[in-house]
């Protein structure tokens, strides 16, 4: 089965499901190539490999200057979800200590953000770090690329599941999140996250700001921002 990978960021963290089979060939070439430039632009990168049905010596190789590379720029590579044959084959070569490696997603997720570079503050990076919650992954971008050239660490997301992960991580202080998001069992947006972290304060975006004028609505969004911070930190 020909190696399929789909990839989402989760804030500064980007995973990677794969399915199918690493081995050598278009398979590794592929993997090299999006985890190779996603390590690039992400540092960190969480592969899913619970639906992976056979790594063979070039996939492990693979793997292993994959996470060499991610470590030299400060990153990692972590992998989650370890089929049985799959863990079985690393501890047979005596790979598996090499890599973090953990159960589930969720978990790899938030041992990225709190390892070292993030508790240090990633990369120096002392801005105020803000949740984006969307489906849309044009407007994260949007959202994205305006809080950031304001002068905020604007993380990305298009789930609740995932932003919660991510706040529970990194104890962000507001979250800007699409009017009309529920969370599970039907809960307010603010419900879910104030289980997470009762401090976080929210800006909710109208439900038409996708159709928005852009300029009015990266001015709003800005004022809104600011003026909830600073109610935030009186």
């Amino acid at each position: 089965m020909q190696l399929r990978l789909e990839s989402r960021p989760v804030g500064d963290v980007l995973v990677m499901q794969c399915h199918g089979r690493i081995v050598a060939g278009n398979e590794v070439l592929t993997l090299h190539a999006r985890v190779g430039d996603s390590i690039e632009k992400y540092g960190d990168v969480v592969l899913q490999l619970d639906e992976i049905e056979f790594v063979d010596s070039s996939g492990l190789g693979a793997l292993v200057r994959l996470m060499q590379a991610a470590r030299a720029k400060g990153g990692d590579l972590k992998l989650s979800g370890l089929p049985p044959n799959i863990r079985k084959v690393l501890q047979l070569t005596s790979l598996l200590p090499q890599f973090e490696t953990y159960d589930t997603v969720e978990e790899a997720i938030t041992a990225a953000y709190l390892g070292s570079r993030y508790s240090r503050g990633k990369t120096g990076d002392s801005r105020p770090r803000l949740l984006c919650v969307y489906a849309s992954t044009d407007v994260c971008t949007f959202l994205r690329e305006v809080l950031c050239s304001a002068g905020y660490n604007a993380m990305t997301m298009t789930t609740i599941s995932d932003a919660q992960i991510v706040l529970k991580a990194t104890k962000a202080k507001l979250a800007v999140v699409s009017a009309g998001i529920r969370g599970q069992r039907g809960k307010s947006l603010e419900e879910t996250l104030h289980e997470i972290d009762p401090a976080v304060s929210l800006v909710v975006l109208d439900e038409n700001f996708a159709s928005q004028d852009p300029g009015e609505a990266a001015e709003k969004l800005l004022s809104d921002v600011a003026r909830v911070l600073v109610g935030a930190n009186a």
